[in-house]
């Protein structure tokens, strides 16, 4: 009898999905910095705008972190036994699909 889950097929493109996720945080702290650069034209930076220029660039990284912490729930929980291995693809695939998103929105 023929094997009708699809979820192999479907999640094999999960690492490739990851990798754009770091080449859009990459982006999007490039782009963030960019405009930063253009905000500030050549002016002394006072405090003010150093800590929104930082705190500005701090927050890119968090999605991400976000997405490593409940992906690192999900392998403890695969790994005693309380999650199926096929449940782990799927939201390891959607996980990634939802950070890309994110960036997405946040350069725009």
């Amino acid at each position: 009898m023929e094997n009708d889950d699809r979820a192999p097929k479907r999640f094999a493109a999960t690492p490739e999905l990851w990798g754009a996720v770091y080449m859009m945080l990459i982006f999007t702290v490039s782009e963030r910095a960019f405009h930063s650069w253009q905000r500030l034209a050549g002016k002394p930076i006072r405090w003010d705008e150093a800590v929104a220029v930082g705190v500005d660039l701090l927050v890119c990284p968090v999605p991400l972190l976000m997405g490593f912490a409940f992906r690192r729930l999900l392998k403890r929980e695969a790994r005693n036994g309380l999650l199926n291995a096929r449940i782990y693809r799927v939201c390891n695939f959607w996980i990634a699909q939802l950070l890309v998103l994110a960036y997405v929105t946040m350069v725009l």
